[in-house]
């Protein structure tokens, strides 16, 4: 790999802090920003896991690859 390049994660499904991890942020700031926004995944009972595809398609939504006019006026507030 290169150096500055972050490999993409070997596994699908992540905890939140691998999740956070993932997206660049802490974990508070996924928790109040990102959590709400993307579909989580109950592997275990108690626990609530984050596809990889599905956060994929959560940075696309907010890069403009795909619109959602919901989350975009959500996000526009933060620009």
């Amino acid at each position: 790999m290169m150096r500055g390049m972050i490999a993409a994660p070997t596994r699908r499904i992540l905890n939140m802090k691998e999740a956070a991890s993932y997206m660049g942020m802490s974990v508070t700031t996924f928790r109040e920003q990102v959590a709400p926004q993307v579909k989580g995944v109950r592997v275990l009972p108690k626990r609530i896991s984050y596809d990889v595809e599905e956060l994929n398609s959560f940075i696309d939504r907010m890069s403009g690859k795909s619109t959602d006019s919901h989350e975009q006026n959500f996000w526009d507030k933060f620009r």
